[in-house]
């Protein structure tokens, strides 16, 4: 297995695994949403490749004061054989390389036993919140509740 940075050319693949895996977004996963995401310098985006097909991603950015992985995504015939605990080693890597002193990750109950597994912690009380819109947001950042 070969792990390398994300190309244009792996969106669809990318998308597919997200899509078994249920964790495609077409609002942040689209391929116009990868290119962004590729092109970003905070951004590590990385692909694990067997026998010249994509099998694996994860992504995360580094800010300069700290790492957090994003979404790590394996094919589901791909699992348990070490690929997801080679790209959380990788990116961990890159981020080292960038300066990052630690690196966390933003984790779904389903997921929380690997992330364990390959050295994260879990905080007592975290509390993980999301807006799909960033417009909503915008709209409702300014009205007192």
């Amino acid at each position: 297995m070969k792990i390398r940075n994300f190309k244009l050319d792996d969106a669809h693949d990318v998308a597919e695994i997200l899509k078994l895996n249920d964790q495609y977004s077409p609002l942040v996963e689209e391929p116009a949403a990868m290119k962004r995401v590729r092109e970003c310098e905070a951004a590590v985006y990385l692909v694990a490749v067997e026998y010249s097909k994509i099998v694996g991603v994860v992504r995360g950015v580094y800010d300069g004061s700290r790492a957090l992985i994003h979404q790590i995504s394996v094919h589901p015939k791909y699992q348990k054989r070490g690929t997801g605990s080679a790209l959380v080693r990788e990116i961990a890597k890159r981020f080292k390389a960038m300066g990052a002193p630690t690196v966390a990750v933003t984790a779904s109950i389903r997921s929380q036993g690997f992330f364990e597994k390959v050295g994260f912690k879990a905080l007592p009380q975290v509390v993980f919140m999301l807006a799909y819109s960033i417009d909503e947001i915008i709209e409702k950042g300014g009205s007192r509740s």
